[in-house]
């Protein structure tokens, strides 16, 4: 288990460096269309539709990456209260319907990728097909879907052992009672 979790976290992990080009690439545009134009009053011929693909690849890949590092929002206040069963129960069956949504915005981005193939749509300026994006969205929304099972069957498993509730409590940063607080008090 140990070795399919560190698997599918090193892919999230590249898609984590996908998503850091994807920006790089939206500021170098920004900038260098700006500067072009204050300096010497040219324009990059389509910048916002560059602008655009690049933020497809940047916001899709960072997705699988920050569930990785327990980024996303939780809220956790009320639920770090509850007993141990039910905590982990109602964060468990929240994870599964994640998991749900996850995967089907995975297969309609899948199947918008073929819709646009088929119907070869592109961007009005540049001719850029809009498939290849929604194949990299499809994508690592499916690898996001993935990690989220993951995760998902290690808050069922804490259930049942202590090992794996004190890892599930800790990544999600869940304070528990007689525990320390956040700001190290108890």
């Amino acid at each position: 288990m140990d070795k399919l979790k560190g698997f599918i976290y090193r892919c999230a992990n590249g898609l984590g460096a996908v998503s850091a080009v994807g920006y790089i690439a939206i500021i170098v545009i920004c900038v260098g269309d700006v500067f072009l134009e204050k300096v010497f009053t040219i324009r990059i011929q389509g910048s916002y539709e560059l602008v655009e693909r690049c933020m497809i690849i940047a916001v899709f890949s960072s997705f699988a990456y920050a569930q990785t590092k327990k980024a996303h929002i939780t809220i956790m206040m009320l639920l770090e209260r509850f007993p141990r069963l039910a905590r982990l129960s109602v964060l468990g069956l929240t994870s599964v319907l994640s998991v749900g949504t996850v995967g089907y915005t995975a297969y309609a981005a899948w199947t918008q990728c073929k819709t646009a193939h088929r119907m070869m749509t592109m961007t009005g300026i540049l001719h850029i097909p809009f498939w290849p994006f929604y194949l990299i969205g499809s994508i690592a929304m499916f690898i996001l879907a993935i990690v989220m099972l993951l995760d998902t069957t290690f808050v069922f498993a804490a259930i049942k052992s202590d090992k794996i509730n004190k890892i599930v409590t800790k990544e999600y940063g869940m304070i528990l009672p007689g525990s320390k607080t956040r700001d190290g008090s108890n």
